[in-house]
């Protein structure tokens, strides 16, 4: 069976609006000299200072480099610093510097924005809607992925 253009695999519609996502918030980060891949970051160490890069990583099932290469930049750009954990050398707690905090909620505006932008013709009750039925896909597709991941670890070690 074929996929219909009225009815394009649900992958694609992610991936076409997690594209347009990032070339938007790029753009509008532009003037930060931030990007999108910095986005998430900013706005999670906005409710949770001091997290180790590994959560960060762990939060946004991306690898480690992908984090580190973030973190690295928002350092070199002043908007967070970098400490070594006392309590375990091998884990560094990343913190928003004063120039980090206030700019936060210029790029959670940004990020406001481009949400109402999309969501546009569809109700609050819609709305509500469509966040429910991703969050569900979205714990859905981790699920398999960890599943997968265990299943693997499991045949590397039989």
């Amino acid at each position: 069976m074929r996929p219909s253009p009225e009815k394009p695999p649900l992958g694609a519609l992610v991936s076409v609006i997690h594209r347009t996502h990032h070339m938007i918030i790029n753009e509008r980060m532009r003037a930060f000299g931030l990007s999108s891949g910095q986005l998430f970051t900013l706005i999670y160490l906005a409710h949770e200072q001091g997290v180790a890069q590994e959560t960060l990583a762990r939060r946004f099932h991306v690898d480690k480099g992908t984090v580190a290469r973030s973190v690295r930049r928002l350092e070199d750009t002043g908007h967070i610093t970098r400490t070594t954990d006392p309590d375990d050398r091998r884990a560094v707690r990343i913190f928003l510097t004063e120039k980090g905090e206030k700019i936060i909620p210029e790029i959670v505006k940004i990020d406001q924005e481009w949400e109402k932008e999309v969501c546009a013709g569809l109700t609050d009750e819609e709305q509500r809607a469509v966040f429910t039925l991703l969050k569900t896909i979205a714990k859905n597709s981790i699920a398999i992925t960890l599943e997968n991941e265990h299943a693997r670890h499991r045949n590397e070690t039989s």
